[in-house]
């Protein structure tokens, strides 16, 4: 059955300015894109089907891992090729609007909201930068590397408790590693925000110290890039290692919250 007003929404993906974009521009891998214009500011939208993204049907389609990394690759990859050209102020996943008109009134009430934002967004990237620690040894294995037979009982003590302090000696010494590292990246870029690192978060990332979002000129992502790798040599000593990533849609540096007129809004 073909898709009518009544059955589609407006999936919204970033804002922006500049010339309109157009349905032909292939910009996401399975969907077209063309956008929606009020006067010198515009929406990057597809038109979608409310039976797959109307708030009742989300739910469901959120719990399937492959519909979920399909729809995040493709609202990904459409944010980041506009970004190529123009500065955007990205939405978040599967956020829908019933009506064209809809969206047209978001960007008449916001209109100058967005233009401060885009303002000053404009010529600059979001990067991610992490630090990690090599795992340090539990007392168990401290424990199992003396040779405990040989030892008088309060030898064995006196060592363990020998081998904790040092312990914890370390784990000062590389906090204040992680604070200098942190306060020398946040000389290099206009804003830098520590994001919270939590089980979700830092599932699969042993060691994660901290994870830090940072908003920089284009023309200082090369000395930035230059100067993360000098950092991360000095640290690599010290059992430290320094990871940095990038460009990404500048999520952390935009504060577009929920407008009432969206059917749906998922992080």
């Amino acid at each position: 059955m073909t898709a009518n007003k009544a059955t589609t929404g407006i999936y919204v993906y970033c804002i922006t300015e500049g010339e309109p974009i157009c349905a032909s521009a292939g910009l996401h891998p399975f969907r077209a894109v063309h956008s929606v214009v009020h006067e010198d500011i515009l929406a990057v939208v597809s038109r979608v089907s409310l039976e797959e993204f109307g708030p009742d049907a989300l739910s469901s389609q959120l719990a399937d891992a492959c519909w979920l990394e399909r729809e995040a690759r493709g609202h990904e990859a459409v944010i980041e090729k506009v970004m190529q050209t123009r500065a955007v102020l990205p939405l978040k996943l599967c956020t829908v609007y019933r009506t064209a008109r809809r969206v047209s009134a978001l960007l008449r009430s916001r209109r100058d909201q967005f233009h401060r934002a885009l303002a000053m967004l404009r010529g600059k990237e979001e990067w991610e930068v992490k630090l990690f620690a090599a795992p340090a040894p539990s007392e168990a294995d401290a424990a199992e590397s003396e040779p405990q037979d040989a030892l008088p009982g309060k030898e064995y003590l006196v060592r363990k408790a020998t081998a904790r302090l040092r312990a914890s000696a370390a784990i000062c010494q590389t906090h204040r590693y992680a604070q200098r590292c942190f306060e020398e990246v946040a000389t290099c870029v206009e804003d830098i925000r520590l994001r919270p690192i939590d089980a979700e978060s830092s599932l699969g990332q042993a060691g994660l110290i901290w994870d830090a979002v940072c908003l920089l000129a284009n023309l200082c992502v090369p000395s930035f890039c230059q100067r993360l790798e000098a950092l991360g040599n000095e640290l690599g000593g010290k059992g430290l290692a320094l990871r940095a990533s990038g460009p990404w849609p500048p999520y952390h540096f935009t504060q577009i919250g929920q407008d009432d007129g969206a059917l749906s809004e998922h992080a």
